[in-house]
């Protein structure tokens, strides 16, 4: 191992392994969970430049099956950081930097202490697993630490368990940043099995869509008088309403912002019913954008973050500034 990056054969061999089982070995995992963790990297992309302070691009991810001894083989000064999963899923994930590119982390993220820009991408990255496959993995946190890999205790994971190692690689001009993300065997085929689900679930809904705008087009009888659409004007695009000249005088003035998760009307029963345990339903389906309200007024639609285990609001979409300004009178 020598003081720089791992080696492209380095690489190679950390990925391909010569320990897993030929049962395991012949599953397509490496290749689901690579497309998997591709598609988490770009729901990352809005947030790395707060990550790091500067531009990180063309995410990629590969995966090979290997085992947990040709892995601790193959790391040098790892630093490490362990994810159980308690929910849909169980078992445990397993990331590592390896020493040499925590030399390069300080130039990745100038604005932030390594360890620190880590756990938050880990989190970050944990949250947007849950969001792409749809479904809970539990609670979830990972400090990235300098663990003894040769100690069983550090990590639940036997030497010769077949592991999916997935190389994950994200592009910045101050060079690049590459982790690993280890699952096991069992982990790997659950989650390849859910990441599938997902991607069919995203396609019937996609493939209902059009059906359900075709249902409502009434078909024409026989005998019946032929319907044409209607044929409009070409829209003229209105000039923008100018914002009032003295806005400025106001622009200090402190507002209550709410972000409205769902609603539901309950009679008074209803509510004298619940306890600890209830489930109340909402209005909205999971996934739907929230609504982001100023003094009770909409401006405002997006989807739910966690940044360093704070919840936060990426907006979506949002009404034009001349809407804003009506709406705040």
């Amino acid at each position: 191992m020598s003081d720089h990056l791992l080696s492209q054969d380095e690489i190679d061999a950390l990925l391909k392994g010569a320990s897993a089982s030929p049962e395991e070995a012949d599953g397509n995992e490496p290749e689901s969970l690579a497309e998997l963790y591709q598609r988490v990297l770009v729901r990352l992309a809005p947030l790395l430049p707060s990550l790091a302070g500067k531009a990180l691009r063309n995410p990629s991810a590969e995966g090979r099956w290997s085992s947990w001894g040709e892995v601790r083989r193959q790391v040098s000064s790892p630093l490490v950081a362990r994810c159980d999963f308690t929910g849909v899923i169980q078992g445990v994930q397993v990331s590592l930097v390896d020493g040499a590119m925590r030399a390069v982390l300080p130039a990745l993220a100038p604005a932030e202490e390594p360890v620190s820009f880590l756990n938050k991408l880990s989190l970050a990255l944990v949250t947007a697993l849950e969001q792409e496959l749809g479904v809970s993995l539990g609670p979830h946190s990972s400090a990235f630490q300098e663990l003894d890999l040769n100690k069983p205790e550090s990590v639940p994971i036997r030497d010769d368990e077949a592991c999916v190692v997935l190389q994950l690689r994200l592009r910045g001009d101050a060079g690049d940043l590459v982790w690993f993300e280890v699952l096991p065997g069992d982990v790997a085929k659950e989650m390849a099995a859910r990441a599938g689900m997902a991607t069919a679930e995203t396609a019937a809904a996609a493939q209902a869509a059009p059906a359900a705008v075709n249902q409502q087009q009434p078909a024409t009888a026989p005998g019946a008088v032929p319907v044409t659409p209607a044929q409009f004007a070409p829209l003229r695009p209105h000039a923008t309403v100018p914002q009032p000249a003295n806005i400025g005088l106001i622009l200090d003035v402190p507002l209550q912002v709410t972000v409205e998760l769902g609603r539901r009307r309950m009679l008074i029963r209803e509510v004298l019913e619940l306890g600890k345990g209830s489930l109340i339903e909402l209005d909205k389906l999971a996934g739907e954008p929230v609504d982001v309200f100023v003094n009770g007024k909409l401006i405002a639609k997006g989807e739910v973050v966690v940044i360093d285990e704070n919840f936060g609001v990426k907006v979506t979409s949002i009404v034009s500034p001349a809407e804003r300004v009506q709406n705040l009178q």
